[in-house]
């Protein structure tokens, strides 16, 4: 009876602690909440979406750190296999997770396929400026299967700089948003050979979301590949 009961307190704890909000740079974090990214091509047609939700928000050290599950849907509906990704809010700066990408790739490889992370981070300062520098970002990873290497990637993004802030207005609302340039190159080395592409992308964001509200992809010649929009946040 005794050991029931401390159970059932010790449970009743947990859900309240993990359940409690925790409030970062003027963003507000929770359990439960949920945003969802609708992306389109160039040609305004729907190619997609990302279901975001927050798992789980503790503290680490004097940090916030959210794990969030991601889901991607394509634009029949079909959804793939989930993969989970991380933001850490330090106080002064929100760290991003640059993984989702290789990791919704190795979702849909080989299953034996393994990802190890070498370097994975994006910062965003917690007040953004017109004018301002932001520094770069990289991920680096490796792929093996079976103990070997089959693919080393490489994203860098760089010459990131805050050009204006604008009204941005999305099926989740309107939002004064600072306008992000930045340079994204890409190095895939598969079984030794070099695979290399670039890119622009220009994205907008509040300080007040984890999330851009809009971002556009450019090739290296200036045309628009496709672009993003927050869509719901609830």
């Amino acid at each position: 009876m005794m050991k029931t009961l401390v159970f059932s307190l010790l449970l009743t704890l947990t859900a309240v602690t993990a359940g409690r909000a925790q409030d970062c740079m003027g963003m507000t974090f929770k359990a439960g909440m949920g945003f969802e990214l609708s992306h389109f091509n160039a040609k305004d047609k729907p190619a997609g979406k990302v279901i975001y939700l927050v798992k789980d928000v503790h503290k680490e050290g004097g940090a916030t750190v959210m794990d969030i599950t991601a889901q991607f849907e394509d634009e029949k509906g079909k959804q793939r296999t989930p993969y989970s990704i991380h933001y850490t809010c330090t106080g002064t700066e929100l760290v991003a997770d640059m993984s989702g990408m290789m990791q919704a790739m190795q979702s849909n490889g080989p299953k034996d396929m393994e990802m190890k992370l070498k370097s994975n981070k994006l910062v965003y300062p917690g007040k953004l400026s017109v004018g301002q520098k932001l520094s770069d970002g990289q991920m680096e990873a490796e792929m093996t299967s079976n103990g070997n290497t089959m693919m080393n990637m490489n994203m860098v993004m760089a010459n990131r700089q805050v050009e204006s802030k604008d009204p941005i207005t999305t099926p989740a609302g309107t939002f004064d948003a600072y306008k992000i340039s930045s340079d994204m190159s890409f190095e895939n080395k598969v079984m030794g050979i070099p695979i290399r592409n670039s890119m622009r992308v220009v994205s907008y964001r509040t300080d007040n979301q984890i999330f851009d509200i809009k971002s556009e992809t450019y090739n290296k010649n200036g045309k628009l590949m496709g672009y993003s929009v927050l869509s719901k946040v609830y």
